[in-house]
């Protein structure tokens, strides 16, 4: 794995935009996701091809719908975040987050009971830079400030590349990626091709 040591405020996450501005993400994340990770369908990530930037973020809010998940659940037919994907534009969750910051989807990892294998707090909304008028039914959530290593997957389908991309840092945990277990994020476009598509994933690291 190759890493780019930068050093300098990020306050916006996943600066790059996207060509592709063809449909929302609800008609590609709502795939199947246990099947994925139950049957190894994601898309196969080079790991020498996989780099990681490590940058400086600034805390900053989202609101969004939340659920208290794992890992575990998530590759069985009970699994949620499916699901929130699925609430976040039909039933207009998007429209009713106040004072976003910008179009993008923030997915927040938060509240970690142990790693990757225990229970986490799952987040699904937009940054805001305000929380004052908190929709009923939504949740705010703090991403802390800190060192995170981002991670990109791009041209590829969803939401394989997505499963694909986090076995790939999954199996990096140990060395040479420390992870805070703190809060992690993914960006994604709010319009892109679901043939095409491209996110980036945030990993808090440790100090």
């Amino acid at each position: 794995m190759a890493e780019l040591l930068l050093d300098y405020r990020m306050p916006d996450p996943g600066q790059i935009r996207i060509v592709h501005n063809i449909m929302p993400p609800r008609l590609w994340i709502t795939a199947c996701l246990p099947a994925l990770f139950l049957s190894g369908g994601a898309v196969a990530l080079n790991s020498a091809e996989v780099n990681m930037v490590k940058l400086h973020v600034d805390s900053f809010w989202m609101i969004g719908l939340q659920t208290r998940t794992s890992n575990a659940r998530e590759a069985t037919s009970d699994g949620d975040i499916a699901k929130l994907w699925r609430r976040l534009y039909q039933d207009g969750i998007v429209s009713r987050i106040p004072n976003r910051t910008d179009s993008r989807v923030i997915a927040v990892y938060s509240d970690y009971e142990t790693d990757k294998d225990g229970l986490y707090t799952y987040t699904l909304g937009a940054k805001v830079n305000s929380i004052d008028k908190l929709p009923n039914g939504l949740s705010a959530k703090k991403v802390v400030n800190g060192d995170y290593g981002m991670f990109t997957a791009a041209n590829g389908p969803m939401p394989q590349l997505v499963v694909g991309l986090w076995k790939q840092i999954w199996s990096l945990e140990a060395d040479p990626l420390h992870r805070a277990y703190q809060t992690d994020f993914e960006v994604y476009e709010e319009h892109q091709d679901p043939q095409n598509g491209r996110v980036d994933i945030y990993i808090g690291l440790r100090k």
